[in-house]
């Protein structure tokens, strides 16, 4: 019963703070986040990609270098995206995700008209295939650290992560994929180095000194009709400390959301997302985003809100600002100091701060900075003892590259 309450009060939690981030930008005009995207093994929802459709002569099989257009693009391809942290969202990879597609910021049009920010003319005029159809799509790394003594519950924990995304054509003629949107695979590693807690004869909650992370990702976010999409992914992987490998080390995740149109420049999305976790198996999905113009985006999304402005271009590159949200954390197995074989989930609210350099062109080095404050963490041990550990609240520094 005491379980059932505390699972009610988290997600209570999460709800209420996504209110306030949504009241937020009604008082200030700037929409604060909560809960992807950008990095750690810790569980984290990113923007998607936004791929365009190709010209009708385009073969996908053909050299590539034949059919690059002479002109340069007159609009970017979103970077390869996804979660940091554990990927418990499919379709996206673990580092920090690019805040915008160059020279179309989070999905505005080349000129940066909002009245067409996500019309059927955008999604048509977007980048062509011979600019954003590459089979390799980036690479990506990042290393966050939640700071902690690992004295009593001040668990400290370093992040590292890295993913590479590939795209293949995927009904790439089918009348139902208006965008041609390829599928893409995105394999990752990721290790975490745990500082704590101390144990002790009253303090029973113990974790293993690393745990890593080894998955595959799929993830296809077709363009049903000018109205309706969607945003699908299933990922698969081993998450454990390698000292044992049990059935409750497999994770299957997965993500079904559906997008909606509701005005040209705002777009309503619901769905769930599978987390595979011991505490929490799922989360919905609601909410929409907003492209008000060329430099703003606002993502009003339960369970990761996130407001970002672009600020200036230094060089070729964009200077972006954000304010995000996440429900971190992610689930493991390892053997406790008692011997005992267990699974045992980790879960935070982050409230991020960062800036990221968006490249104008179709490739480029980008590069991100976030700090961050972290509450509400809890180890869950599957079999105890203590089943539900509280942790003390902490910050945190994320760093991250892609290319």
């Amino acid at each position: 019963m005491r379980l059932k309450i505390r699972i009610a009060v988290r997600s209570l939690t999460v709800a209420l703070l996504c209110a306030l981030v949504s009241g937020a930008s009604v008082t200030d005009g700037q929409t604060v986040s909560l809960p992807t995207p950008p990095s750690s093994q810790l569980d984290r929802v990113m923007p998607v990609q936004y791929l365009a459709p190709p010209p009708t002569q385009w073969d996908p099989y053909s050299p590539q270098g034949t059919q690059l257009p002479a002109a340069a693009p007159q609009a970017g391809n979103w970077a390869p995206s996804a979660l940091t942290g554990q990927p418990g969202y499919p379709g996206y990879s673990t580092a920090a995700p690019s805040l915008a597609p160059p020279q179309a910021p989070y999905g505005a049009p080349p000129g940066g008209s909002p009245a067409s920010a996500f019309s059927p003319q955008a999604i048509m005029a977007s980048p062509t295939m011979q600019q954003t159809m590459r089979v390799f799509q980036g690479v990506r790394g990042s290393w966050a650290y939640l700071y902690g003594s690992g004295d009593g519950t001040s668990v400290g924990v370093n992040e590292l992560d890295t993913t590479a995304t590939f795209a293949i054509p995927f009904f790439h003629n089918s009348q139902a994929n208006l965008n041609h949107a390829p599928l893409l695979i995105t394999p990752g590693f990721g290790l975490q180095l745990w500082d704590g807690p101390q144990t002790t004869s009253t303090m029973l909650a113990d974790l293993p000194p690393s745990t890593y992370d080894v998955f595959v990702d799929a993830a296809w976010n077709p363009q049903f009709t000018p109205l309706f999409g969607a945003e699908l992914g299933i990922r698969t992987g081993v998450y454990t400390n390698w000292d044992v490998m049990v059935s409750q080390s497999w994770r299957i995740m997965g993500r079904a959301v559906g997008t909606l149109q509701l005005t040209p420049t705002m777009q309503g999305k619901a769905g769930i997302v599978y987390l595979d976790r011991n505490q929490v198996k799922l989360l919905p999905v609601v909410g929409m985003t907003w492209v008000p113009n060329a430099n703003a985006r606002y993502d009003i999304l339960f369970p990761t809100p996130k407001a970002a402005w672009r600020f200036s271009d230094v060089a070729n590159r964009s200077l972006w600002g954000y304010v995000a949200g996440e429900y971190g954390g992610g689930a493991w197995t390892f053997r406790r100091s008692t011997g005992q074989i267990s699974p045992f989930d980790y879960n935070d609210i982050r409230i991020v701060f960062g800036g990221e350099l968006v490249p104008k062109t179709p490739q480029g080095l980008t590069g991100h900075l976030e700090l961050g404050y972290v509450f509400y963490r809890q180890l869950f041990f599957v079999d105890g003892p203590p089943q539900i550990q509280d942790l003390d609240d902490t910050w945190m520094i994320r760093l991250g590259l892609g290319y």
